[in-house]
């Protein structure tokens, strides 16, 4: 790999991307390398081909070279999904076709995916947007939020954030199991219980998909302390107390907090994909929160997870691993894309804590394992999961359900932020477009939870800003339309 130079000096990657037997993995801790691979060989690829241009939102299911295919149906969780994907390349780029894009999305996501009788995202709708199961399970309801905080934090449009507290609102009330504590898993259409178990995606998934971009996008204290309400009956009810995981994902409970295992031939497996998530999720809540008992939490679940569920020999995130020492990988195990970035995200969270160059390593080795084996070469993006040698599994498809641009445009965004900031003590550049009605009214523009992390300088339509908090990571605006602001983070 080979670097020219910017005009600013700033070095630019030149070469096209290759398959490397010997890779240096140097490159990997370079901010700018991130910045480049979300340009060339992510968010273009989505741009041309899973927008629906005859009936709007974007297609569920695309081939691995890009064709549409049947079914047609779509999940307003995953119109949320690209929603964010597009968001995170405004914020990269400035490009507007990006904005857009995701601006559509929200359109067609809002009229058509939100139950306009009883309140909730529908779990399924048809090509037109017709609803199709109109059951809501609390993965998409979740999920159908969580582009939406995005692009709320990178425009400023007001008009989600009501879709996305009512949203909320059902899940505390109705969602809430005021005899045996905690959250259910699913509701009917009439907000009536569907499944009453207690998991992931209700509890610590919850703060980690959303109420943390969501927090850091209005600094509403209630958000806050659901965060913790959250946290703390995760950490209450979901640890094992004797091997240190935490529970909830392919392991589940009833609704009275009976523990479901997860069972493989005989043996008792957890999934490494909710502890990367949960360790993140504690990580993070200490940044928003102080409480250094998630800071605790965090770092001894990241350090567990790091130590079993990482390939220290090929580099990659295995699926699942036995709950009992010493802590195998189930013999199906795969390295799923999703799993894999989070795994990185944790390296540069736990080393802009400790400063240990153990995690940068471990993340450049894991990262060498993405650049040859996960991403897709020839026809861009990524595949959604490959053997712990690296061969794809045979479903390739670029898009399918629980598939979209979303983990990897947040794995390039957030690559490229917390390299920056925590890795490199240099600066990093994010763009946002709003449209302010208020001149009194704040942005909060910072998707970093690290108060350390604050505001360098502002320019809005390409002139120095002064009206801005680099404690605080707000932005006060005059009352114009298509502001366009650049943000320097350092």
């Amino acid at each position: 790999m080979s670097y020219a130079k910017n005009s600013d000096g700033t070095k630019k990657i030149t070469t096209n991307y290759k398959k490397q037997e010997n890779i240096d993995a140097a490159m990997f801790l370079d901010p700018d390398f991130w910045h480049r691979h979300a340009l060339i060989d992510l968010i273009p690829y989505w741009y041309e081909y899973s927008i629906d241009k005859e009936y709007g939102g974007f297609f569920t299911n695309l081939s691995r070279q890009w064709e549409a295919l049947p079914p047609f149906d779509k999940y307003p969780a995953m119109i949320s999904r690209q929603i964010f994907g597009f968001s995170a390349a405004y914020l990269l780029f400035g490009d507007e076709k990006y904005i857009n894009a995701a601006r559509d999305g929200v359109s067609f996501l809002l009229e058509h995916g939100w139950d306009k009788e009883y309140g909730g995202w529908y779990d399924k709708i048809t090509r037109d947007g017709k609803p199709l199961e109109t059951t809501k399970s609390i993965p998409l309801q979740l999920y159908s939020n969580v582009g939406l905080a995005m692009y709320y934090i990178t425009t400023g449009d007001s008009r989600v954030l009501p879709f996305i507290y009512e949203s909320m609102e059902i899940q505390k009330t109705y969602g809430c199991d005021k005899e045996y504590g905690g959250y259910y898993q699913a509701l009917e259409r009439d907000l009536t219980v569907k499944d009453s178990g207690k998991n992931k995606h209700a509890h610590y998934g919850y703060v980690g998909s959303l109420l943390l971009y969501l927090w850091l996008a209005t600094r509403d204290p209630d958000v806050l302390e659901w965060q913790c309400e959250l946290t703390d009956i995760s950490l209450d009810k979901m640890l094992d107390p004797v091997n240190g995981w935490i529970n909830g994902y392919m392991n589940e409970y009833d609704r009275r907090w009976a523990f479901k295992p997860y069972i493989y031939d005989n043996r008792e497996y957890i999934h490494i994909g909710a502890q990367l998530t949960a360790a993140l999720s504690f990580i993070r809540l200490y940044h928003q929160s102080g409480n250094s008992k998630y800071l605790e939490h965090g770092k001894v679940l990241g350090d567990k997870t790091g130590e079993f569920g990482w390939d220290s020999l090929r580099g990659g995130w295995f699926d699942m691993v036995e709950k009992e020492y010493p802590h195998q990988p189930i013999p199906v195990s795969m390295v799923s894309n999703w799993i894999h970035c989070y795994g990185c995200f944790l390296q540069l969270q736990l080393y802009n804590l400790t400063k240990e160059k153990k995690y940068l390593e471990r993340f450049q080795k894991s990262e060498v394992f993405w650049y040859n084996h996960i991403r897709d070469e020839k026809h861009g993006s990524d595949f959604t999961a490959v053997t712990p040698d690296g061969v794809p599994e045979a479903d390739d498809r670029k898009a399918k359900p629980w598939r979209t641009s979303y983990h990897e445009m947040e794995h390039a965004l957030l690559n490229y932020l917390y390299l920056n900031t925590y890795a490199s003590n240099q600066s990093a550049v994010l763009n946002y477009i709003f449209s302010n009605s208020d001149k009194h009214r704040k942005f909060y523009v910072s998707p970093i939870d690290d108060p350390a992390v604050k505001i360098a300088s502002v320019s809005v339509n390409g002139k120095p800003w002064v009206m801005f908090d680099a404690d605080e990571r707000s932005i006060v605006l005059p009352a114009e339309k298509n502001l366009k602001v650049r943000v320097t983070f350092a």
